[in-house]
């Protein structure tokens, strides 16, 4: 049984604030495209070198219970900016602290005050948004490769990705691999990704990722659920020991979970089971396309055929499956001449339809059968170098297609900036300088040489490299609108949980123990 210690009011809020500043300032030197990297033991391995802030976020972990609660609040604002824009992580860091300390000024001699200080926050939030919307502007082609360099600090990463968007389009599906030779290469490859993940978290073998990954895996396609053990025990001692397999039906439930489960976790086979992302019509619909573009042959009582007694000529295979909690990823499809019936009969269905809607349905299918997948490959002397160049790419992928998706603002802290002369809230006012602020001390430049820029801003920007005032647009120094949406949104929402903390507790030690 275990002790626990409470904090009260504005003591509980100041000391989880503690934890979340000294995070924040192991962050905050990495902002921007002068900044400083952190180097991280990793035992029984070569030091970590990085200035990703996720990185540096998730190798914290504080002595004191209550400066942890302020570092996994931040760590959470960081983790998804990151996962959802791919960049912007110490953007997020520094805005979250400068909103967090004001937001604490307001409230800090009057607790009365913090359902006020929320309500602003949240009016204060929409406003910026609002003002940053004007400012953006759509992605020009040339400009691809830009934004990627930008986000990776490198050209030749940064040309792979342009490279390969323009392969796979803006909305297409890239994927990062370890290469057998060292370097970088890509290709296209047959594949498919749709928005269905893991149905159990037994089925994870990927830890640090949450994911499942399976390599040259049997796919099995059933249109139906499976809940028993005469249903899928038969199909898996077909199959064998030690292989991957992915399951896609209806649902899998009750006995049939378990066993499939516990043959996961024992490592008697790799397997990962996706709920079907359709009903009725839709659903099979899906199965079909699925099955063309792995060669598998829908198991269907419809058609007279019964799970327990299928074959492994009735599975398809791939050569990757990767599966996350909202996700499922098919790379490299073993599909054969019945992939390109399947793209003719649904061009043929397009050509023939007069509803808009069944056509874009359509050909949101044909682009998942004809599109493919990007696939970059890192090769790399060491696990540690290969995970630093992989994480990389995937910052610099999502970045990119985040501009592309929702338009570019102009860099180095200035959309913000720009943002802020217009703020009517102090807490917004002050707050929105601070990541141009911190870049200025980044690239070895005085407080008071910030403040100089802000005093004479008129539409320009600071290339913070040559130090020169520049056309942050011309100079192709520009930041994804969806990754600085997502920034603020983070900041916005931490800030609301702490100054809303009136009570904390932590586990103290184990009431048991000795001294």
């Amino acid at each position: 049984m275990s002790a626990k210690e409470i904090a009260m009011g504005h003591d509980a809020r100041v000391k989880i604030k503690k934890g979340l500043d000294r995070a924040c300032d192991a962050v905050r030197p990495t902002l921007g495209v002068v900044g400083m990297t952190a180097m991280i033991e990793s035992l029984g391995l070569d030091p970590i070198e990085c200035d990703d802030g996720v990185t540096i976020l998730k190798n914290l972990e504080f002595e004191d219970h209550y400066e942890n609660l302020g570092l996994q609040k931040i760590r959470k604002a960081a983790i998804r900016t990151s996962v959802e824009g791919g960049d912007g992580t110490a953007t997020t860091t520094v805005l979250t602290q400068a909103l967090v300390h004001e937001a604490f000024k307001e409230i800090a001699n009057d607790s009365s005050k913090i359902r006020e200080v929320r309500e602003r926050l949240s009016i204060g939030l929409q406003s910026v948004l609002e003002r940053l919307s004007m400012m953006k502007r759509d992605v020009k082609p040339e400009e691809i490769k830009q934004i990627a360099e930008i986000s990776s600090l490198d050209p030749e990463v940064a040309g792979i990705i342009a490279e390969i968007i323009q392969d796979v389009g803006v909305h297409g599906v890239i994927t990062v691999e370890k290469g057998s030779k060292l370097g970088y290469s890509k290709e296209v490859v047959k594949g498919a990704r749709f928005n269905k993940g893991l149905i159990s978290p037994f089925f994870i073998n990927e830890r640090e990722t949450g994911s499942c990954v399976l390599e040259d895996a049997y796919i099995v396609l059933v249109d139906r659920k499976i809940s028993s053990n005469e249903q899928i025990v038969p199909l898996l001692q077909t199959i064998g020991t030690g292989k991957n397999i992915l399951i896609i039906a209806d649902d899998v439930e009750s006995v049939a979970l378990g066993t499939l489960a516990q043959n996961a976790v024992q490592g008697i086979a790799r397997i990962g089971c996706v709920r079907n992302p359709y009903s009725a019509s839709a659903a099979r619909d899906f199965l079909f396309d699925m099955a063309s573009l792995t060669g598998a042959t829908v198991i269907s009582e419809e058609m007279g055929m019964k799970l327990p007694e299928a074959t492994v000529a009735l599975c398809g295979r791939a050569e990757k499956v990767v599966i996350t909690r909202d996700s499922t990823t098919i790379i490299g499809g073993k599909s054969d001449e019945k992939l390109a019936e399947r793209v003719k009969e649904i061009e043929a269905l397009i050509e023939n339809t007069t509803s808009e809607y069944v056509k874009e349905t359509l050909e949101a299918r044909l682009a998942q059968l004809i599109g493919g997948i990007g696939v970059v490959r890192v090769g790399a002397y060491t696990d540690t170098e290969y995970n630093s160049k992989k994480y990389k790419f995937e910052n610099a992928i999502n970045a990119t297609q985040a501009a592309l998706q929702e338009g570019i603002l102009p860099g180095g802290g200035i959309a913000l900036l720009d943002a802020s002369l217009i703020a009517e809230d102090p807490i917004f006012k002050q707050a929105l300088i601070t990541p141009f602020l911190q870049m200025t001390k980044n690239a070895g430049m005085k407080d008071q040489e910030g403040y100089r820029f802000i005093a004479r801003l008129m539409g320009t920007g600071i290339d913070f490299r040559t130090k020169q005032d520049v056309n942050m647009f011309e100079a192709g120094i520009i930041d994804p609108y969806k990754v600085v949406r997502l920034a603020l949104e983070s900041a916005v929402a931490i800030t609301i949980s702490l100054i809303s903390v009136e009570t904390a507790i932590i586990t103290i030690k184990d009431v048991h123990e000795k001294d």
